[in-house]
């Protein structure tokens, strides 16, 4: 229970260090198109950085180790 600020302030760092990278990701890698002479390899639906919220989920899943 003492440690509970702790955490919480790392939970903050963690999401506004999110924030940054997500921003920094859809500013550089959202106009990023796929097509037949350049297919995106490693990017779907569920991951890429068109929109801030699925590149927040996409940097989480990086993050977390998830495929």
């Amino acid at each position: 229970i003492q440690t509970l600020p702790q955490v919480e302030n790392l939970g903050l760092l963690f999401f506004l260090l999110f924030f940054i990278f997500t921003a920094l990701g859809v500013e550089l890698f959202g106009i990023l198109k796929c097509n037949e002479e350049r297919p995106c390899t490693g990017l779907d639906k569920h991951a890429h950085f068109t929109d801030f919220d699925i590149a927040f989920l996409t940097l989480f899943r990086i993050a977390t180790g998830d495929n």
